[in-house]
């Protein structure tokens, strides 16, 4: 397995999420139909360095980035090189590329379908054996100048999970949960959205909830190092409130509009339409989404 920069593990941590975007927005002007070859080798080398120092082969990266990788002295095989010097060549490999690009496009779209149907039965569920549910939902990020590598970032996240599973602290009461691992296409980083659900006949605090897991996140689980955003703050419930879209926080079951926004809330947690929010680099066999067992399928929630 390459991995480079063992060294430099405080400036590639740094850069590693923003190198990722520079690198995919450079492969796109490549494809580009108007792109001239000769500026290729010139184009290539303005990222290599930064490049290598966060490259490793035991990872997944997005077909753009992959490509440019595979171009690179270090790595480029033999019946790759005419790409440089061979018109046709080039142009082949623009096609392939822009065919992979919107594959990988279309089958995350996919992934994101397929998420939904079992996370609508789940809420359903749930919703039919809770006659209230109290909906937390919490982004917890990076501020840019302290943002880690994606393998900090994926221990960080294992350590949520074996809390929230442990029903540790805050977690103690949580019946249900959700996630999405996602990065910006602009600028910000690798991010989780998450979703907790408590049972909102007996707890009703979900801006103090919210907060407090951001608080986990920030202070133990990424020592300092994290930043969050509390979805169920007051001020910015109430601008939901105002639009009529205000699905987190109390949900009352016999509250037809709010468990109905509450079903938008966690359709857009399962099915982000974003097209740029996705992880430019990942393991073949880690989730990027998931959820935790549907204890209630197949249990008629009318029987004691």
């Amino acid at each position: 397995s390459h991995s480079y920069g063992i060294n430099h593990h405080r400036t590639t941590t740094m850069n590693e999420a923003l190198t990722l975007l520079k690198i995919e927005k450079l492969m796109k002007k490549v494809t580009n139909k108007t792109y001239r070859l000769q500026e290729l080798k010139s184009d290539l080398n303005r990222l290599r360095e930064d490049a290598k120092l966060i490259y490793d082969s035991n990872r997944v990266y997005s077909p753009r980035i992959q490509a440019y990788f595979d171009l690179l002295p270090e790595f480029i095989k033999k019946d790759n090189e005419d790409i440089f010097s061979n018109h046709d060549a080039f142009k082949q490999f623009q096609i392939e590329l822009r065919k992979e690009q919107s594959s990988f496009l279309s089958n995350n779209k996919k992934k994101r379908e397929r998420n939904w149907e079992p996370f609508r039965e789940y809420f359903e569920d749930m919703v039919s054996h809770h006659c209230k549910l109290l909906l937390v939902r919490v982004d917890l990020n990076y501020p840019s100048e302290t943002h880690p590598g994606v393998t900090k970032f994926a221990e960080h996240i294992k350590v949520l999970l074996k809390r929230i599973h442990d029903k540790d602290t805050i977690f103690k009461d949580q019946i249900g949960y959700a996630y999405r691992l996602e990065q910006g296409g602009k600028s910000r980083g690798y991010h989780c959205h998450l979703l907790v659900i408590y049972n909102g006949s007996t707890h009703c605090k979900d801006s103090y909830y919210g907060h407090e897991i951001g608080r986990l996140w920030k202070e133990k689980i990424t020592q300092g190092c994290g930043g969050f955003f509390n979805c169920n703050q007051a001020s910015n419930k109430q601008s939901y409130r105002n639009k009529g879209t205000l699905g987190i926080g109390m949900i009352k079951r016999c509250n037809e509009k709010s468990v109905r926004n509450a079903f938008e809330v966690i359709r857009y947690l399962a099915r982000s339409e974003k097209a740029d929010q996705y992880l430019r680099v990942w393991w073949k066999k880690k989730s990027q989404f998931n959820m935790a067992k549907n204890q209630w399928k197949g249990i008629d929630p009318k029987k004691p």
